[in-house]
C-alpha cells in the first residue's frame, strides 16, 4: 500500500465506516473482559479501532500494521484522539510479531486475518505472544446487522460489488477455513462468533499450572 492508497483508506475508514469501529470495540471488551494491561491490534492500519479501544479501556496498545505508509498516518490520527500516551504504533508482520513471548494481555485484529498468508503460523505466533490467561479477539465485522446495512448503502455508491467480497469473507467457506487453521495451530480451545455480519475467533492461553 502506498501513501496515497493509505490516505484514501483512512478517509473511507473516518466517513463510510465511522459506526463500525465503536461498536467493534464494545465487542471485544464484552467478550474477553480485559481492560487494563498490554494489547495488540494486528492490521491496526489507521489505528480507529485502537483508539475507540483505548478509549473504554486503560490498556496500553500497540497497533501494529505491516505497511510502512500507515504508520505516519497512525501516528496522526491517535495524536489528534489525545492517545499518544497509551497507543504506540509498530511497522511489522503478524507471521514474525516484534514482541517479546507472553507479553500481550490481549490481541485483537479487525479484517486482516482474511488476507495472512499463513493464518496457522499467524495463530502461533499470536499465541506465543499472549500472556497466560491472555485472549485473542480476531476477525471481521460491523458491530450489528443494522452498521452493515447503513455502511452498504454509503458503499453502494463507492463500489457497488464492495458487499460480495465481504459476504465471501464472512462466509461458512472462512469460517471452516480458520478452524482448520486453528487445529493445524494445535489451538483447541476456541469459541467462533459467526452470521451474516461478522465471523469472529476467540482463543486464549491457559494459566500456567
Amino acid at each position: 500500500m502506498n501513501t496515497e492508497e493509505a490516505r484514501q483508506f483512512n478517509s473511507i475508514l473516518k466517513t463510510a465506516f465511522a459506526p463500525v469501529n465503536p461498536a467493534v470495540a464494545h465487542q471485544i471488551t464484552e467478550n474477553c473482559g480485559i481492560t487494563k494491561g498490554t494489547a495488540i491490534d494486528i492490521g491496526s492500519g489507521p489505528g480507529h479501532l485502537a483508539i475507540e479501544l483505548a478509549r473504554l479501556t486503560s490498556l496500553t496498545i500497540y497497533a501494529l500494521d505491516i505497511s510502512e505508509a500507515m504508520f505516519p498516518i497512525a501516528t496522526e490520527n491517535i495524536q489528534k484522539a489525545g492517545l499518544s500516551d497509551r497507543i504506540i504504533p509498530v511497522t511489522g508482520n503478524v507471521m514474525e510479531m516484534p514482541f517479546a513471548d507472553a507479553s500481550a494481555d490481549l490481541i485483537i485484529s479487525k479484517g486482516s486475518v482474511f488476507f495472512w498468508e499463513d493464518t496457522a503460523t499467524a495463530f502461533q505466533e499470536i499465541q506465543r505472544v499472549l500472556t497466560p490467561g491472555g485472549k485473542a479477539f480476531i476477525g471481521g465485522g460491523f458491530g450489528t446487522e443494522e452498521i452493515l446495512s447503513r455502511v452498504k448503502q454509503t458503499m453502494d455508491t463507492i463500489d457497488p460489488i464492495w458487499i460480495v467480497g465481504v459476504r465471501k469473507r464472512l462466509g461458512k467457506e472462512t469460517a471452516d477455513r480458520f478452524r482448520y487453521a486453528l487445529e493445524t495451530a494445535g489451538i483447541q480451545d476456541y469459541k467462533i462468533i459467526h452470521d451474516s455480519w461478522q465471523l469472529w475467533i476467540i482463543f486464549g492461553k491457559e494459566n500456567a499450572q
